[in-house]
């Protein structure tokens, strides 16, 4: 046997299987490579037959065709030789002539042009347009089927004439190519037709104005003052010889008697050969060409063409040569076209060829292969039953090692003892495992702790076999313990563990000690969640009542409570330990889980409790908003339920998740987050001029300067001796103007009125009266007013100024932070005004409704912007990606004429519409709003019905926000008693929408 190892290192530590299959295999090869040797043998003699036949054939069929193309232009030459019509330039551009001229080219498929060169440089050419490079290099009309070249002769080389011409010989274009300058007497044909009585056929070259290859067939013209040349192209040919192979691998191509290659059946390999390939050249033909397998064959072929004519060796001879790793067969024939010799190669690989004979010995192949493995397999069926359990036992231990579980089995089966114990103990390994895997899934993919511990529980009593449990949580520094979850078996309604007594105290003492044990107990236990566990029921033989006391630690080591696992153990059933430990293992995975949710339930509690803060925040900023961004959330939540609870309409299959509620609640109390950076006098601003204080105190006290100033002018013209009497009049109608003028501006400071042309012109008129300031207005302000009022120069006191006036530092130009960089590149639609604040007295003065200006609208609209993307600056993740946009589009309207980015319906959520209604109804009815009194329910609900008219809010949700009584819940716990009226709910519903059906389906 180790003989046999040496020679056959193969057998070494290998299977029983293995070991005979090697020994037979190594026997059944030897025979099969004996019959397929002499198969193969037998094969090789009939090949030189076959490719005889095939290649004769080919060879007569290509003598044909090269004979019937050469010969046929050759006669051609001949006759346009003679014709007297060619003898003259003139004639030969003539209609006539070249009509003729189409006539050869349409009949001859192998003619691509005919030409016609003077003595004197002149030079007359009509080509077919068949080429798609000749057509793009020319840039040829769609139209165009033929080329027309006219040269005019002189001393010099003329820029060649280009025409192009259609089907009928009409021109219908030229070819502007100044590049083309072209002198026929330089060319080979020329030269090597001039002076000869025969036809010469030149060497194959690149047609001058098409870079097609092919040849040239010339003859002097009968009166000696030129010479006609016909160009063969050589394309038809090697598709012909394409054509004419029986197998895609086989290779022919055609040389003439100076060795230059005139057709390839191999296109590429045509390409690279026509460059290089010349009998005195055939190594730089070979090297630029052993790019490929099929150019390696033509180089073989090549060769043995040029070294056979060397040689002398006859045609027709069948020769062998081996190239791009294949056996080829090659045979050389001689083609006679008119008075010219080419010589044809024909080689075809061995393989192809005789495809069938080596499909029969394929055949002999694989029988004997079937033979081989029918042999191998009866051998090894016998051994393999003894050794399959072996692998069975194997695969189940690769399973376990690749934690796969999928298979339920109870292993292999086996006659031997010690194959069938060890098929158990993997079995029960696995199960161990498996267990242990689906508890740590279970633990990773719970959120809530109480559903989180009460799984643990049941999972662990499942594996340890225990009848009841519980689970502890420590409290007061791990002097008493709280009961969390209980398992059904457990019957009392305790929820402390205290160490009032011995049982209590030894389970606190080993769960402090972090140790895990185990108490017996009898039936006079009386320790309420001790006794729980035990359960009722009268012990069996050999059975005792046991509680198992598992800790549970935090990361850093510290008891946050215990696992407590009530059972009735048997002293003969070891396995009940092991189980136990492997409790123990998973209560260390479960404390971190629960330690970890409790973390994060603790986490989201402080997180909710900083975004109320800061709703609280915005809203005690202000006063007259108080309590705004509480009550938001409470209609938009009751929305949603009301929308998933409906089961008709639009909204029957709308539901949220709880990731999609906690996304709702956050964006809800944060909806408004924005206003924390907007001025708080904006949001409160009851007048018009009120800025940090109402400005109003400021123009009264000129008013009242004014009118000291008409008592001083009284008491000055009286002194002066003037007329008492006309002066009191003087002085009483301006104090009256001036009360008049003052209170005209008092009313326009409340805005309550709309300010027509003629209030505003009467306002333009009262600030056109001056008062006189006495002292500099540049001391004592702040830094950033200073610099506003540095805008204009210093006037020289004393100064008169308008009573009401709109000065440059009044004007409070934009000024950039982060969050404005971030609003420019968010894509919101609203537009910003020139300025940031413009606290002009008479501009704010006249302000057409209400008290805002532009600038503090759109401060005041802004909020939303600054909500969006403070809001898309917090690291938002699942669900909660969704704040901003819930948050930032309850200003949108449902035709897209809303703000900040002017969504229409299709581009909002359903809760983003929500808050929309929330929002609207919430200020229509609050009454906390210095420029407006709340308004009843009848009012608010008709003014909303317009807004659904006017497709300004979701038609569907606010019949639903109707239908549903949510604004009577509300109005009922959050309005005024004098605001609760009764609603018109029915004619608000009855209000039909025109919609685009599409658009609005909610999404």
């Amino acid at each position: 046997m180790n003989t046999l190892r040496r020679f056959f290192p193969v057998l070494s530590e290998r299977r029983l299987d293995t070991h005979l299959a090697v020994m037979f295999g190594i026997t059944t090869v030897l025979a099969l490579a004996a019959i397929v040797f002499y198969v193969n043998r037998e094969v090789t003699a009939i090949l030189d037959d076959a490719s005889s036949t095939l290649f004769s054939r080919m060879a007569n069929e290509s003598r044909s065709h090269v004979d019937k193309s050469v010969a046929g232009v050759d006669m051609l030459a001949t006759l346009f030789a003679s014709d007297p019509e060619a003898e003259h330039f003139d004639d030969a551009k003539d209609d006539a002539f070249l009509r003729r001229l189409k006539f050869v080219l349409d009949s001859t498929p192998v003619v691509s042009a005919i030409y016609i060169g003077y003595d004197d440089g002149g030079f007359v050419l009509l080509r077919r347009l068949t080429s798609s490079v000749a057509r793009q290099t020319l840039a040829a009309p769609d139209r165009a089927r033929y080329l027309l070249e006219v040269i005019r002769g002189d001393t010099t080389p003329q820029p060649a004439s280009l025409m192009f011409l259609d089907a009928a010989m009409h021109r219908i274009g030229t070819a502007n190519r100044p590049d083309l300058a072209f002198d026929p007497r330089t060319r080979g044909w020329y030269q090597q037709a001039r002076g000869r009585q025969t036809s010469v056929l030149t060497e194959p070259y690149r047609f001058f104005v098409t870079d097609e290859r092919g040849v040239t067939i010339a003859h002097a013209l009968e009166a000696g003052h030129g010479v006609i040349g016909i160009d063969l192209g050589l394309a038809d040919l090697s598709q012909e010889l394409q054509r004419m192979k029986s197998t895609p691998s086989m290779q022919l191509l055609i040389v003439n008697a100076s060795g230059a290659l005139i057709a390839a059946s191999d296109p590429d390999a045509e390409a690279r050969l026509a460059r290089e390939l010349h009998a005195s050249s055939v190594p730089g033909a070979i090297a630029a060409s052993a790019d490929s397998a099929s150019s390696l064959a033509l180089q073989g072929i090549t060769s043995a063409l040029l070294g056979a004519s060397a040689a002398g060796v006859s045609d027709g001879t069948m020769s062998h040569i081996t190239e791009g790793g294949r056996s080829w067969s090659i045979r050389t024939e001689p083609l006679q076209a008119g008075p010219w010799t080419f010589r044809m190669a024909i080689a075809a690989p061995d393989d192809a060829l005789l495809a069938s004979a080596r499909r029969l010995t394929s055949t002999l192949s694989w029988f004997g292969i079937v033979l081989f493995v029918a042999v191998l397999v009866a051998i090894r069926v016998t051994a393999r039953a003894v050794s399959r359990p072996l692998s069975a036992i194997a695969r189940e231990a690769q399973a376990i090692q690749s934690f796969y579980f999928e298979d339920d089995h109870h292993g292999p089966r086996s006659p031997v003892v010690e194959i069938a114990s060890l098929s158990e103990a993997i079995r029960k390994a696995r199960t161990t495992i498996q267990r242990f895997i689906e508890i740590g899934r279970a633990l990773s993919a719970e959120r809530d702790p109480e559903r989180l511990m009460d799984r643990l529980l049941k999972e662990t009593i499942r594996i340890t076999g225990a009848q009841s449990g519980v689970i502890l949580l420590t409290e007061d520094e791990g002097a008493t313990f709280a009961v969390m979850t209980r398992h059904e078996g457990a019957v009392a309604t305790e929820r402390m563990l205290s160490g009032s007594d011995e049982l209590g105290k030894r389970v606190i003492e080993a769960l402090q000690h972090k140790t895990v044990s185990h108490i017996e107990l009898d039936g006079a236990t009386n320790n309420g969640v001790l006794a729980s566990l035990i359960g009722e029921g009268e012990l069996g033989d050999g059975e005792r009542h046991r509680v198992s006391v598992l800790p549970l630690t935090s990361r850093s080591g510290d008891t946050i409570g215990g696992m407590l696992l009530g059972m009735r153990a048997r002293a003969d059933d070891p396995g009940q330990d092991s189980h136990l430990v492997l409790a123990h293992a998973l209560s260390g995975n479960a404390a971190i889980a629960i330690e970890t949710m409790l973390l994060l339930k603790s986490r989201k509690s402080l997180l909710d409790s900083v975004i109320r803060m800061i709703a609280e925040a915005i809203d005690a900023k202000s006063p007259y908003t108080s309590g705004h961004c509480a009550r938001v959330p409470v209609l938009t939540q009751a929305l949603a339920h009301a929308a998933c609870d409906t089961r008709s309409g639009p909204y029957a299959d709308y539901a949220l998740t709880p990731e999609d509620w906690e996304a709702v609640e956050v964006a809800c109390w944060l909806h408004d987050c924005g206003k924390l950076t907007t001025a708080e006098y904006v949001i409160d601003k009851a007048t018009k001029l009120e800025a940090i204080s109402d400005r109003i105190h400021e123009i009264r006290m000129r008013f009242e300067l004014l009118k000291a100033h008409a008592h001083t002018t009284y008491w000055q013209g009286v002194a002066n001796g003037g007329d008492r009497a006309a002066l009191e009049a003087v002085r009483d109608r301006t104090l009256t103007e001036l009360d008049d003028d003052f209170a005209f501006v008092a009313t326009c400071n409340e805005g309550g009125e709309f300010m027509a042309p003629d209030r505003v012109a009467r306002l333009e008129q009262i600030a056109a009266r001056r008062w006189t300031r006495t002292l500099d207005d540049r001391i004592g302000i702040s830094s950033a007013e200073k610099a506003r009022k540095n805008r204009v120069p210093v006037p020289v006191l004393p100064v008169d100024e308008p009573l009401l006036a709109d000065r440059a530092d009044h004007v409070i130009e934009h000024f950039s932070n982060h969050l404005s960089e971030l609003e420019a590149g968010a894509g919101f639609t609203m537009r910003r005004p020139a300025h940031r604040l413009h606290l002009g007295e008479l501009y704010n003065l006249s302000i057409g409704r209400g008290t805002l200006t532009a600038e503090e609208r759109f401060e005041i609209n802004r909020h939303i912007t600054r909500t969006i993307v403070m809001l898309e600056q917090l690291p938002l993740s699942g669900a909660l990606k969704q704040v901003p946009e819930f948050a930032g589009g309850h200003h949108e309207k449902m035709d897209g004429t809303g703000y900040p980015r002017g969504l229409r319906r299709a581009e909002m959520s359903p809760i983003a519409r929500m808050m929309a209604i929330a929002d609207v109804f919430e200020a229509l009815t609050a009454g906390d709003r210095p420029y407006k009194k709340a308004k009843p329910l009848s009012e608010a609900i008709r003014i909303m019905g317009k807004m659904k008219e006017e497709h300004h809010l979701d038609p569907d949700l606010l019949d639903l926000f109707l239908s549903s009584g949510i604004w009577r819940d509300y109005a009922q716990r959050f309005l005024d008693p004098a605001q609760l009226d009764e609603p018109d709910i029915e004619a608000v519903l009855a209000i039909r929408v025109e919609r685009d059906e599409g658009a609005l389906e909610p999404h």
